[in-house]
């Protein structure tokens, strides 16, 4: 009777599961104690420990668990008291809407803990092919996940930047160019000669000869051909079987200067010519003119002529006397053979 009279009823609720036991403690420590109970300064106890308990007191103890969380491959762990992940992530205040996670929401997390890898949608941008880019929210980890989320198809030939394993962030681009690679065969393809040059000092510059004439090989042969986004960005030889070989052309080309065509003409630079050097375009007087239009040098290479007036041709000659006329608005350099031709000055 004595027993009966000090023992309380009191009702035990661990993590939402509750009891009736009957103790004889008269603080909640007590209780927990007698039921051998154990926690620690993680758990929640309601009342305290140290509060005092009467007939029909109802205690409440939630206890902590570790939650390992990976999100975007970045780990950190929390103590939670509530026993799903739904409610854990509230009560660490992430809810991480639109994420995937490795675990349901419902998913219940026991004494033990759980390690839980979350995976947030992240704004990217998508070209694949030759479809223009994208604006994607997607939630992968890495480019692999990504396109495996959007159902891309791909391949090993295909190229894919970053590569496949690379972990996204937010505003990264994703490329992937479509590679298809393919053989063609070509029978009897002509092979091109090439054409050997030997220098001849008996000919002039510009005089050619062909010693022997060229002839095309043959061949049949196999192409690798590569496409990217469908376009042929590659051809590469992977097999040649030569049937003839090619035959070079042998060319003889002159290397002997040309001599300053000198020859007179019929022109008003002719009649000028005729006048201040008797029509000699290769003259050299000796009192510093020069040239069947008698020019200075300062004159000559002022208007872009180059070494000596008389060491270049006609056609030299008049080229630089047309600048010096066209400068002067007429024949004034040359005022008396000009007066005499009845040349405007």
């Amino acid at each position: 009777m004595g027993y009966a009279a000090l023992s309380k009823e009191v009702t035990l609720s661990l993590d939402g599961e509750t009891r009736t036991v009957s103790s004889m403690g008269s603080t909640v420590g007590d209780v927990l104690e007698s039921e051998d109970i154990e926690v620690d300064d993680k758990d929640i106890v309601s009342p305290g420990l140290d509060e005092k308990v009467d007939d029909g007191t109802r205690i409440a103890v939630r206890f902590a668990r570790p939650l390992e969380l990976e999100v975007d491959g970045e780990v950190r762990t929390y103590w939670v008291t509530s026993t799903d992940v739904d409610s854990a992530l509230s009560e660490i205040g992430r809810r991480f809407a639109g994420a995937d996670l490795s675990a349901s929401r419902g998913a219940e997390i026991d004494r033990g803990g759980m390690s839980l890898t979350v995976v947030t949608p992240k704004k990217l941008t998508i070209k694949v092919g030759k479809d223009k880019r994208t604006k994607r929210e997607v939630a992968g980890l890495t480019v692999r996940d990504v396109l495996d989320k959007l159902k891309v198809d791909y391949d090993k030939d295909d190229i894919v930047k970053p590569g496949l394993g690379t972990e996204v962030s937010e505003g990264d681009k994703i490329t992937v160019t479509k590679v298809r690679v393919s053989t063609k065969r070509v029978d009897g393809e002509s092979i091109d000669f090439d054409t050997v040059e030997r220098e001849d000092s008996s000919m002039y510059e510009g005089e050619t000869e062909t010693v022997r004439a060229g002839r095309e090989g043959k061949r049949d042969v196999v192409y690798r051909l590569t496409y990217r986004n469908g376009e042929l960005f590659a051809t590469k030889v992977v097999k040649a079987d030569v049937l003839r070989k090619p035959v070079d052309a042998i060319v003889r080309v002159g290397t002997k200067q040309n001599a300053p065509n000198f020859a007179g003409g019929s022109t008003v630079w002719d009649q000028l010519a005729q006048c201040e050097a008797g029509g000699n375009w290769a003259i050299n007087t000796g009192n510093g003119y020069y040239g069947g239009l008698q020019f200075n040098l300062s004159t000559w290479h002022a208007y872009g002529g180059s070494g000596y007036p008389h060491q270049n041709s006609r056609e030299t000659q008049i080229a630089i006397a047309t600048k010096v006329r066209d400068a002067n608005g007429g024949y004034g350099a040359w005022p008396g053979c000009a007066s005499k031709l009845g040349l405007p000055t």
